[in-house]
């Protein structure tokens, strides 16, 4: 069996125009109305763009500086909420029906811990802000509470001050002093 060149053309040519076809099919169905059927991920889109023009204006070293995280996170918070818009897929919760009252308590606490960050230091603030936010996300289990609200700050703590050498907010009382010295610093 022989296939002639012009058949791999037409071929060629037939799968192009099904991927432009596809691609004109999903940019129609991206317009004002699936724009508007997804107003949360627009504002996580947004959201995400201002953190990273802010990010970008850290100050950076060599290697990993202090804005990666922020911009990796937003960079990956505008591709899934793109997805999202993308899709349009409609959702059967009516906005009246979505009881506010969880998300505006942890808004209001996340706005007092970030206040108090300054004050009582990256460690003490999240070890505080923590058991709130498993409290929210329905974890009860009280052992599992506490082991997360102390050990993921420890663990961030960990992560970003001894190996990224990224500072975080001490506080009035430096309790990461008290925290032993591990050989954990990456050098680039």
């Amino acid at each position: 069996m022989f296939i002639t060149y012009d058949c791999l053309v037409s071929y060629h040519e037939a799968e192009q125009i099904m991927v432009i076809q596809k691609v004109g099919a999903v940019l129609d169905r991206i317009g004002l109305e699936s724009v508007r059927s997804s107003p949360l991920s627009v504002f996580f889109i947004l959201f995400s763009a201002v953190v990273i023009f802010f990010a970008s204006q850290f100050p950076s070293g060599d290697g990993v500086g202090p804005s990666f995280f922020p911009i990796a996170v937003s960079v990956g918070i505008i591709f899934f909420a793109g997805i999202d818009v993308l899709t349009g897929s409609e959702t059967e919760l009516e906005i009246s029906e979505f009881d506010f009252r969880p998300a505006a308590a942890v808004a209001a606490f996340l706005v007092g811990y970030v206040l108090l960050m300054p004050v009582l230091g990256f460690l003490v603030s999240t070890m505080l802000f923590m058991p709130v936010v498993l409290y929210y996300s329905d974890i009860r289990s009280k052992l599992l509470g506490v082991a997360l609200s102390i050990g993921f700050p420890i663990a961030l703590f960990y992560i970003f001050a001894r190996i990224f050498l990224v500072r975080l907010p001490e506080g009035v009382i430096p309790v990461s002093r008290l925290l032993p010295q591990l050989p954990l610093v990456v050098t680039f």
